[in-house]
């Protein structure tokens, strides 16, 4: 009878054991995945800056130089394209630093609490929350990136359409 009871208090305790290392692992699992997503943004970000980005950015100066020759009825739709473009290039050099920043940030919260989950500094629950917090955090960034790749794209059309 003795032994029964200790088998079943040794499967129950194993049971329980199995149950509170499954979401730490669930959660490293998704700060690994919310990592790469970061790192992938940083790096299109870096890519739109040094390619998208001048390019644009030297396309908007020669038509914008250009403008003076278009024909009086072609003018005003040009200005217009022209003007919605430089909004988005000084959009762009203004929020750019604050992306990084805040992507390199997030990259360091989640290595802190990579640490506190396998150091088991949190609950389960609370560092369920707080990785919650940080993917939300992440899909803001990707978004932030994703706007400006597809603006640049869709003005880069523009100009090209400007171009004689």
């Amino acid at each position: 009878m003795m032994t029964k009871a200790k088998t079943f208090l040794i499967l129950i305790a194993t049971m329980l054991l199995a149950a509170c290392q499954t979401t730490p692992s669930t959660n490293l699992d998704r700060i690994e995945d919310l990592k790469k997503q970061l790192t992938d943004d940083a790096a299109t970000l870096d890519r739109l800056e040094a390619n998208e980005f001048a390019q644009l950015e030297a396309d908007f100066m020669a038509c914008d130089s250009m403008l003076r020759y278009s024909s009086p009825e072609t003018i005003d739709e040009a200005f217009a394209k022209l003007q919605l473009t430089k909004a988005y290039i000084e959009q762009f050099k203004i929020t750019r630093p604050t992306i990084k920043a805040d992507i390199d940030s997030t990259l360091y919260r989640l290595d802190c609490l990579r640490s506190d989950i396998k150091s088991n500094y949190l609950s389960d629950s609370l560092s369920t929350i707080y990785l919650d917090d940080e993917a939300q955090h992440a899909e803001l960034l990707s978004n932030q990136v994703s706007y400006f790749k597809d603006r640049f794209g869709t003005c880069q059309d523009e100009l090209n359409n400007l171009k004689p």
